[in-house]
């Protein structure tokens, strides 16, 4: 039973270390003693500062970098990435992408999210707890105005978008279903 347990732990131990990848931070966060907005701060974690990704639980990357160990948000870090990585100049690659002109009649869509594998989606579970947490940060109609006030937002009505065109097959959804 007791040479169980130790080939058990060795086993996580060496799983803990394989999962272990290298980062880099795209802006500078907050590192958090739990992976929670409310958790207390440990520190600072720069832009552009190599560090160790451990973890990932939710929304956030349990990181190592300069000695310290907390919770960052999973946006703010990229991971598999070296400490040279020029972060501005992917920043302005991507939004020269996005700027790109493009093919109206090629159309693709993308569904998933960032930093989260294939088998992490999978395995994800509805937490009721965490979805009432979220709706504590929804703000009040008047707390909205009041800060577009303060902000010096102003107001603007926009039209909708135009319905989608039937396509020469009579398929009528956007991008004639390709």
């Amino acid at each position: 039973m007791f040479r169980g347990g130790l080939i058990m732990m060795a086993v996580w131990l060496c799983a803990a270390t394989a999962w272990a990848a290298p980062g880099v931070m795209l802006k500078d966060e907050a590192l958090r003693a739990k992976a929670s907005a409310t958790a207390p701060t440990l520190g600072k974690v720069a832009k552009g500062e190599a560090v160790e990704i451990l973890a990932r639980q939710g929304g956030w990357s349990q990181v190592r970098g300069q000695g310290k160990t907390g919770w960052v948000h999973l946006l703010a870090v990229r991971g598999g990435v070296a400490a040279q990585t020029d972060v501005a100049g992917e920043l302005q690659g991507v939004l020269a992408i996005g700027a790109a002109r493009r093919d109206p009649n090629k159309v693709v869509a993308v569904a998933g999210v960032r930093g989260l594998s294939e088998e992490e989606l999978k395995q994800a579970h509805f937490d009721e707890r965490a979805l009432e947490q979220m709706d504590g940060f929804a703000a009040t109609k008047q707390a909205a105005a009041r800060f577009a006030a303060e902000a010096g937002l102003v107001r603007r009505d926009m039209a909708y978008l135009p319905a989608p065109q039937s396509q020469a097959t009579g398929d009528s959804s956007w991008g004639g279903g390709q």
